[in-house]
């Protein structure tokens, strides 16, 4: 099983986005419609300028496709200022 979380941050530093803080979503990797669900839902994050990282036990890397065989997917929101 799949899971893809967003993480909160303050939401004062953020830059403007449409999709919600604190989304989870599960999947069974042999679950299409699951999967599927899950593959078009990072796409839309990566398209909202969201960087998505898998977690494992050799620690955490930067992803920049969708794999329904990772266990835990991250994704962090974009950050404003500079």
């Amino acid at each position: 099983m799949g899971e893809m979380v967003s993480i909160r941050v303050l939401t004062g530093l953020m830059k403007d986005h449409s999709l919600p803080e604190g989304t989870r979503i599960v999947w069974q990797e042999d679950n299409e419609e699951q999967t599927s669900h899950a593959r078009e839902t990072f796409k839309e994050y990566l398209r909202e300028g969201w960087m998505a990282f898998s977690e494992s036990r050799d620690g955490r890397r930067q992803i920049f496709a969708f794999d329904p065989g990772l266990a835990r997917i991250i994704l962090v929101p974009p950050l404003g200022g500079g």
